[in-house]
C-alpha cells in the first residue's frame, strides 16, 4: 500500500506572532555536549519563524524549559499563545503540562502518528539547525563534543537572516520590530585571544589567553569562548578575534603576546 499524499492546504490561516508555537526534540545525540547535554529541544513560532532552542541533559528536562518560554514570551512581547503543536511524544504530553495548557487557555495539536508533515515546520527546523551546525564543526575543525554551541549559534544566525516566507525580513525582524545589528558577529570556532584581567594576572603571565569563539551570550551581548587551556566555556567581552585561524591547538605563548588586548 501506498501513503497517500499530504494535503497541501493543511492549516492556511495566519498567525500572529507566538499565537502558534511548534516543538520538537533530537537526540540523544552520539556525544554529550560540552555542559554534558544529549538532547536539543526546538521550539518555532509558526509567524516569524523565529527559533528558541535548549540543550537538555533529559528529555524530561523539557517540561520546565516550555513552561518557562511560554511566560516569558507572554509576559514580554505581551502575546497570547493559543496552540502548541507537537508530535504527541511523552515529554510534551505529561499531566503537569497538560495543566499548564489548560490553566493558560492553550490548545494542546498533535499530529497524526506516521505523518511527519503534520509537523512538518519543527521538523524542518531541526534539520536546518543540524545540517548549519554540522558545517559550522566541520569548518572549525572542533569535534563533535561542541555540537550544543553550534547548535545554538546555527539558531541566533539563522534567526538574523531574512526569509523569502516573511518577505525577506529576518525573524528577529518580525519579532522585536527593528532589523538586527549584525556587526559584532564572528565565524564560529575561529581563534580569540580572552583578555586576563589585571587583578588576576601576575607580573609575567601573558595579557590574554588563547581561546575559540563558540556563539553569543544573548543577556549580557558577550561572547561565550573555549578557554583553551582551561577546557572550559567562558564568557567575556574583552576577546579578539583571528578568523583566518581554527581548530584546537596548545597555546603558544609568543602568539597570544603579540596579540593586542582590548582596552
Amino acid at each position: 500500500m501506498v501513503q497517500k499524499p499530504f494535503p497541501s492546504n493543511h492549516d492556511k490561516r495566519r498567525y500572529d506572532t507566538f499565537e502558534l508555537l511548534h516543538f520538537d526534540i533530537c537526540g540523544p545525540m552520539e556525544e554529550n555536549s560540552l555542559g554534558g547535554s544529549k538532547y536539543l529541544l526546538l521550539i518555532v513560532d509558526e509567524a516569524s519563524g523565529c527559533m528558541k532552542g535548549f540543550c537538555l541533559r533529559a528529555k524530561s528536562e523539557s517540561e520546565d524549559c516550555i513552561k518557562t518560554y511560554i511566560m516569558k514570551v507572554q509576559k514580554q512581547f505581551g502575546k497570547k499563545v493559543k496552540f502548541v503543536r507537537h508530535d504527541g511524544a511523552r515529554e510534551f504530553a505529561t499531566n503537569s503540562l497538560k495543566d499548564f495548557y489548560e490553566d493558560e487557555g492553550i490548545e494542546q495539536q498533535t499530529t497524526v502518528p506516521y505523518a511527519h508533515q503534520t509537523n512538518g515546520t519543527a521538523e524542518r527546523a531541526i534539520r536546518t539547525i543540524v545540517t548549519i551546525g554540522r558545517s559550522m564543526l566541520h569548518h572549525a575543525k572542533l569535534d563533535k563534543r561542541f555540537w550544543a554551541e553550534a547548535a545554538m549559534t546555527a539558531i541566533y544566525v539563522k534567526n538574523r537572516l531574512p526569509s523569502p516566507k516573511i518577505e525577506h525580513k529576518t525573524p528577529f525582524e518580525i519579532v522585536y520590530k527593528f532589523k538586527p545589528s549584525v556587526k559584532h558577529m564572528r565565524v564560529f570556532g575561529c581563534r580569540t585571544y580572552i583578555l586576563t584581567p589585571k587583578e588576576k594576572r601576575l607580573k609575567w603571565d601573558p595579557k590574554a589567553r588563547a581561546g575559540l569563539f563558540l556563539g553569543y551570550e544573548e543577556v549580557s551581548k558577550a561572547y561565550r569562548l573555549y578557554d583553551i587551556e582551561a577546557g572550559q566555556v567562558v564568557i567575556s567581552r574583552d576577546v579578539n578575534f583571528d578568523e583566518s585561524a581554527f581548530g584546537l591547538s596548545p597555546r603558544i605563548s609568543d602568539e597570544v603576546e603579540a596579540q593586542e588586548s582590548p582596552k
